[in-house]
Order: C-alpha cells, then structure tokens, then sequence
C-alpha cells in the first residue's frame, strides 16, 4: 500500500543517488514528496534545478517539494525515503524581506516551483505574487483550458507557504504587466527567468517613474523540457495543458443505465472545431455508433412535420413554403439576433433530441455518440454520463470558416457570436480535444480518450 508523504534528507554523500531516491519515492508514496537538505549539504540554483528537474522525470506524479524551512509541522505519518534522517539546521537570516514575482501558475508545476523555491529562499516576510488573468492569458497557447485564477491562487500560496517556514505568500489576480510590483513601495527584489528579464526592467523603469526605489533581479534558469507539437524546450504550463487533451478532466456522472444497454457520450463543439471529423473517426476506427444531430435537424424540417407547423405559428406563415419552412429567410431573421437564434433554438431541440432517443433504443452498439455543436447550450450534457468537447482558438476557426464556407471575416465572426465560447464547452466537459494540429494529432487524443473510456465502462 501507497503511503501519502514522504521525505528525503539529501547529503553530500546521497545527493549522488538522487535519480535513485526519487524513482524510489515514485514507487512508494501516492501524493507528495518532502525533500530537506541537511547542514553538510549547500543550497545552490544548480542543486534546486537538479532536484525539480530529476523529480519531473522520475517521479512526475509525485508533488515534490524542496523545503527552504523545517519539516511542517501539519503533516503527520512521513515516510523515510532513503537512510538518512534530518540534522538540526542552524537558522540562517534571509537578504530581503519583501520580494515580488508574477506568472501565470496554471497547472502548478516544477518549473514553477524553482522560481517560487527561490523566492521563499530570500523573503523572510512577504512573497509578493501577481498572477495573470483575463487579457494577459488570451495569447497563451490553449489558454480556454487554463484553471480558474482562484485555483491558481490558492495552489501557490499553499505550497509557498508549505516550504517558506514563516514567510507569508500575498498572491493576487493581475491583468496588466505590473501589478504590485509597481503598487507597492518597500519591495526589495523581483524574482524572474532569463526569458523575462525584460519585465523586471520594465518594472524598475517604472518604479523610478514613481520615485520608487529600484528592485534587485534575481535571474532563475528554467528547467528544460520538450514538447515537439508546441515548439517548447523547457517545462511549461503550455505543454501540460495539451498532455490534459483527450485525458479525463472532470469526474463522470452517474447515470443509471441497463445492463447491454449503450453507454452514452456527448461530443459538443463550435463552427470548425473538427467535431464531424472526430464523430467520423469514432465510427471508423472505434466502432461506436454516431448520432450526427446537425443532420439530424435537417430531417426534422421535412414537408408535414410538426416543427414546420411550430416554426409557422412562431415566426409567422410567411416564413413557410408550401408547408416547408424557408430556410434562407429564417436564417436571416435569427442569425442577425441572438433572441430569436434561442427562440428556433427552443423550438428545435426538443424534436432533435426525440430523434435521437429513438436511434439510440435501436443501437446495439457498446458506446453511443450524440455529436450536436448545441449540446451544451440545450443542457443534453446535463443528462449525460460525460461530454466530450472539442475545440479550436477562435482566430483559427475564424479562418476555417472563411476558408471553407467562402464568407467575409467580418460575417464568419458573426456567425461564431451566436455560439457560447470555447471556455464555456470546455467549462462542462468531461474530456476536451483540440484539432489545431495536424490529423495524426487529434487521434491520438481520441485514442487516448478511448481507451481510458472503456476502461471506465
């Protein structure tokens, strides 16, 4: 059985089986790994780099943390991870009181954890932290998949002030590129990688702007890394977010179902998010039954049927043909209106989603996939023991739309508004997929997502 935390006393002598102890700790602990530096041993960037970077390879479900300050005091039932056992280490004063940092933390990991590792080395009282929201996180790659600014918030202070022993972690939400460093008067250093030391500078020109006194730069490297599909050479949040694509995000629902019955997913995505693709994928390749509900809804218009009569009675009966509804006038009446889209929308769903209840009873397929670009706005997902979503940055489903349907910018945006956003998909999704990349990509995650999903089921 898997114990929960672990430490590690690292010495002259053992520092030399790092690789060794925490391939070790991989093997013994469920959660996180302390990791203290006894008096014989000193703390340098290079060592803090080595541990967080060894620690990523060999051990990178493990929470590892490199204490600046004695073991907490809150954690009980430790395990020993090696032989050696913690010395007394005299208390050294830190050089700064107050320091400042900022970044965006999301998916806290050990990259992060360098910077915020040197901050808690040189701060005795406050460890200052902006954290980047809202129009400074738009531009980052997969930025719709990014945690919520006060999950963000509250992973640093936790482990800042897990490792800091008595320095306090003050972290804020910032959208412009100084927040408190600029704010606040009695800030000593700022804490920054190499890529951003352009920030620090903009920083102290503005702190003497404002007669300020100017900060001390500390310059952290970061940890390499490699992410081919992203072109990144150092560990980043950028990187972790596309590991989470096809990777279950959000616990499943429990829906009650019969025994043979089909086990039923939703598939939900924008204007050119390479839903249909993905639909087709799933049949071909998987084997899973498709319910196309777009199609679906075409079937529905046909001469006689009940939504014509109820589109008539709505819109009025000069929208209607010779008992047919006219689309390209009834386009034009809710696509320029978002009252009205909801309206048709209203009145369309309920009937698509009969159709499709009625394919299901006949599939006796193992898993059923209800692929509807509106599943989430109707609230389908609400019933549904998990939704899929897949997605594309806006700016690039703007060009396929252009590309594809031959309209102007301007009108492909237009017709994108009438949509809810990515982020508001991916926010009630089980799983999300992303088709910016090329083909081979998108089904790897499907794959992904697959075979974790018949495990499930």
């Amino acid at each position: 059985m898997h114990s929960k935390y672990g430490l590690l006393v690292l010495n002259s002598k053992n520092v030399q089986k790092l690789k060794q102890l925490l391939t070790s700790a991989a093997t013994t602990l469920s959660s996180r790994l302390y990791i203290r530096l006894n008096p014989d041993q000193p703390r340098t960037d290079e060592l803090v780099s080595k541990i967080y970077l060894n620690s990523a390879n060999s051990c990178p479900k493990l929470d590892v943390r490199l204490l600046v300050s004695d073991i907490p005091g809150k954690i009980e039932n430790f395990i020993a991870i090696g032989e050696e056992r913690p010395e007394k280490v005299e208390k050294s004063e830190k050089k700064y009181k107050r320091v400042v940092l900022g970044g965006t933390f999301d998916r806290l990991h050990n990259g992060h954890k360098v910077l915020l590792n040197k901050a808690a080395e040189l701060a005795s009282e406050d460890i200052v932290i902006g954290i980047t929201d809202k129009e400074m996180i738009l531009k980052k790659s997969l930025c719709e998949m990014i945690e919520p600014v006060e999950f963000r918030i509250k992973k640093v202070v936790d482990f800042v002030e897990d490792i800091s022993g008595g320095a306090k972690c003050l972290a804020e939400p910032i959208t412009d590129p100084f927040g408190p460093s600029t704010r606040i008067k009695d800030l000593e250093a700022i804490v920054v990688s190499r890529e951003t030391i352009k920030g620090a500078d903009a920083v102290n020109k503005k702190r003497n702007e404002q007669g300020m006194t100017q900060l001390d730069i500390i310059i952290v490297e970061l940890i390499e890394g490699s992410d081919e599909i992203l072109n990144e050479t150092k560990i980043s949040s950028s990187s972790k977010r596309r590991e989470d694509l096809g990777v279950l995000l959000r616990p499943v629902r429990e829906v009650p179902r019969e025994t043979d019955r089909p086990y039923i997913i939703g598939l939900a995505g924008g204007i050119a998010s390479g839903k249909s693709h993905i639909g087709k994928y799933l049949k071909e390749k998987h084997g899973f039954d498709v319910i196309d509900c777009d199609k679906l809804a075409h079937t529905c218009y046909e001469k006689g049927s009940s939504l014509n009569q109820k589109i008539g009675e709505h819109f009025g009966s000069d929208i209607l043909i010779d008992g047919v509804v006219d689309r390209k006038k009834l386009g034009s009446i809710v696509f320029s209106d978002k009252s009205k889209l909801r309206e048709l929308s209203e009145l369309v769903w309920p009937e698509v989603k009969s159709k499709a209840a009625e394919i299901v009873e006949k599939s006796t397929a193992k898993v059923v996939v209800i692929e509807a670009a509106a599943l989430i706005e109707a609230g389908w997902h609400k019933s549904l023991a998990e939704t899929w979503t897949v997605f594309v940055p806006a700016e690039e489903a703007v060009r396929r739309v252009v590309e594809r349907d031959n309209l102007t910018k301007e009108q492909a945006i237009d017709r994108m508004s009438s949509q809810i956003t990515n982020k508001e998909r991916i926010d009630n999704s089980n799983i999300v997929l992303c088709s910016l990349w090329k083909y081979e990509e998108t089904r790897a995650q499907v794959d992904r997502a697959v075979n974790d999903l018949i495990k499930r089921i």
